[in-house]
């Protein structure tokens, strides 16, 4: 009996709307769903600087068996999403596709590259633990009850670029891919930078009817501890009404305790960032 024919195939050669279907049947029923469309696809792909020809599908005698996105920034890597479909889990397929990731990272004289992973995910990080992967921070997400009755001053809005910017001259540096600066500095409607006119600023997406979306909160260095980042909190609540403020995993854990003060609750699920 012949042995499988597993062909790896660059995103350059795709549709964004392959791409996205490609991504939802790696994905299926996985520890937490994940859905893009195209549309978010494409958008992803500009924000976060996926390379079209390091990303790339597998398939094994034809058929569709899984998916790995890198991103790449100099000499900077990342494993922006690797998924491998159902009927292809648990045959060595997942080992097979990482070590082509890594060894075309290498090829490229890349220096690093990093990923984050479901801490619950445990055949992931054991996988990635085996390529040299090591864990670096535990990202965890946060939310806050609705507040209907908060009353803040009225919110200002500028551009991402411009909070990109403060956080780049102001910010910690040492942040998962999704809050560097390059990132948010590419960020689209319907997210927007709220702040008070005098050195606090949050990201955040008002547009969904169940839930307000807040990325990262920052308060310049010199005004911290002066209740900037409540006053600001309190202005996004009013503006929130009855949903509740959600914060991605994407938070290194060493701002669990601002958090909590700010009256957050721990999401239930954290993610691993690891690095190689």
């Amino acid at each position: 009996m012949n042995a499988p024919s597993f062909d790896w195939r660059p995103l350059t050669s795709f549709s964004w709307d392959a791409i996205a279907e490609a991504f939802r049947r790696s994905y299926e029923g996985y520890v937490i769903p994940i859905r893009l469309t195209a549309q978010q696809m494409e958008t992803r792909f500009a924000a976060e600087d996926l390379s079209m020809a390091q990303s790339g599908i597998g398939y094994v005698d034809g058929e569709l068996a899984g998916i790995g996105l890198v991103a790449r920034r100099g000499r900077a890597a990342r494993l922006a999403a690797f998924g491998v479909a159902p009927s292809f889990r648990g045959k060595g397929l997942a080992s097979a596709m990482l070590q082509r990731i890594v060894n075309a990272n290498a090829a490229h004289g890349d220096g690093t590259m990093e990923l984050e992973v479901f801490e619950h995910n445990t055949p992931a990080v054991k996988l990635y633990e085996r390529f040299g992967f090591t864990r670096k921070d535990r990202l965890m997400g946060f939310e806050k009850p609705s507040q209907s009755s908060a009353a803040g001053r009225d919110l200002q809005f500028s551009t991402p670029e411009a909070f990109a910017e403060r956080i780049a001259a102001e910010g910690e540096l040492d942040l998962p891919w999704q809050l560097q600066p390059e990132t948010l500095a590419r960020l689209s409607a319907p997210w927007q930078v709220a702040h008070d006119g005098d050195g606090a600023c949050a990201l955040v997406d008002l547009s969904k009817e169940a839930v307000v979306d807040l990325r990262l909160l920052h308060v310049a260095p010199h005004l911290r501890g002066k209740g900037k980042a409540r006053a600001l909190l309190t202005a996004i609540e009013a503006s929130a009404g009855e949903r509740p403020i959600r914060v991605p995993q994407l938070i290194p854990s060493r701002h669990q305790a601002l958090a909590k003060a700010l009256g957050f609750a721990p999401l239930q699920h954290c993610q691993w960032r690891m690095v190689r």
